[in-house]
């Protein structure tokens, strides 16, 4: 069975919206949209992250994105981070605790899933 990547939108304006993938991508992790207008995995302290993958996605093919502030989705976090953590986006497009100013894009709500290991855990888009 599949893991759910929205998790509540909690009445909050989210919204699904259909790109074309640059890379392969997986579900719930970050994207950006590039220069060619497809989807790639955002990088390190990327602050333009378009929303968070819905299903995975080959590159090429059409594929669905969450985006929404106050959207509660499983989206995937390397490291370790407290729940109420500002996360910021990770070399390749996981979420980890934020260092860099004005660099947050969601919070940890629940206890970090994976320890230090990258796993799929529940934050608040912001």
């Amino acid at each position: 069975m599949a893991t759910e990547i929205l998790v509540n939108d909690g009445g909050a304006p989210a919204r699904i919206l259909p790109f074309t993938a640059g890379a392969t991508l997986s579900g719930g992790e970050a994207v950006i949209m590039s220069a060619d207008g497809e989807l790639d995995p955002a990088g390190a302290a990327a602050t333009n992250v378009l929303g968070f993958m819905f299903v995975d996605a080959s590159s090429g093919n059409n594929c669905s994105v969450i985006t929404g502030k106050g959207v509660i989705v499983n989206a995937y976090v390397s490291g370790t981070a407290a729940s109420g953590a500002l996360l910021e986006v990770g070399q390749t497009g996981e979420l980890k605790a934020g260092t860099t100013a004005d660099a947050g894009v969601a919070i940890m709500i629940d206890d970090d899933e994976g320890g230090t290991a990258t796993a799929l855990n529940k934050v608040l888009l912001i």
